[in-house]
């Protein structure tokens, strides 16, 4: 199989501890599909200051191809900004400057390089979504991160990016069975097959065109919950499409039951270490 990540890169920086590591979204699913054994590449785009060398760095250590990526002279990467305390961390903003790379603009090559996937994966942290309808068209499966922010969570956004979704996920807070359903309704209208809710340690909810499966999980205590919803996201789409899933078409409960528990071991693996995926950088 092989999986395109496709979207945004990042430093994430500790203020509290001046720890920094490489990641952003795309960057850690793509790191942890190839350390599940998948081909695994990195499409976005690039600045070309001393930051985006050390993600370049981080994917080569990890066999995550990124060549494809589009690299602009004389910008650079963006820092998202975080406190964390007791292993959980809390965001504080963000360091974009005035000569940030900004989203990528696929281009015609680029985009033909995206019909030899077999899955991609994008979030609304690509900060690109008039360009999802035609990445959906593509014969490859899709998964969406919609992340936790409300603003992604609108009619109009939904409008925009919902164009051939085969499995949305949402970070939330612990809800009830219902207040899923309401949350998957218009996404289900849209088309959207599979939507997923990760809710710390509440579990997972999934909603399969409308029939909702629940999975608690063993709490733990975590050093650090930094990408644990991307390496969960990873574990989930590689197991379901090593039993052979196929776009537009829901998997059956027990093919979903065996993904959310490789999504569950993943994730709590990668609350042991720090960062998205245990690459920490100096940058001084």
């Amino acid at each position: 199989m092989k999986l395109i990540a496709l979207g945004d890169n990042v430093i994430d920086l500790y203020e509290n501890t001046g720890e920094c590591f490489p990641g952003g979204n795309a960057v850690n699913v793509a790191v942890h599909a190839a350390r599940l054994g998948v081909q695994a590449e990195y499409l976005g785009a690039f600045g070309t200051d001393k930051l985006a060398a050390v993600i370049c760095q981080a994917l080569d250590e990890n066999g995550v191809d990124h060549s494809r990526c589009t690299v602009l002279p004389g910008k650079t990467t963006k820092t998202c900004n975080y406190e964390v305390l007791d292993g959980e961390r809390h965001y504080l903003g963000i360091t974009t400057g005035e000569t940030w790379a900004g989203p990528l603009q696929i281009t015609s090559a680029q985009m033909e390089h995206l019909k030899t996937a077999d899955l991609i994966v994008s979030s609304c942290n690509a900060k690109m979504p008039e360009q999802m309808a035609a990445v959906e068209a593509l014969p490859a499966l899709f998964a969406y991160d919609f992340g936790e922010k409300d603003k992604y969570r609108t009619d109009a956004y939904y409008d925009e990016v919902c164009h051939g979704i085969d499995l949305a996920m949402f970070s939330c807070e612990p809800m009830t069975e219902a207040e899923f359903a309401a949350l998957c309704a218009p996404l289900h209208r849209r088309g959207v097959v599979h939507v997923l809710a990760t809710m710390g340690g509440a579990g997972q909810m999934l909603s399969v065109q409308g029939k909702i499966l629940q999975k608690s999980i063993q709490k733990l205590h975590a050093c650090d919950t930094m990408g644990a919803g991307d390496s969960f996201l990873a574990a989930f789409l590689c197991a379901l499409q090593a039993q052979g899933w196929q776009k537009g078409r829901p998997m059956s409960p027990q093919a979903l039951e065996m993904a959310l528990v490789a999504g569950q071991t993943v994730s709590a693996e990668n609350c042991m270490q720090k960062g998205g995926f245990g690459s920490q950088v100096q940058l001084s």
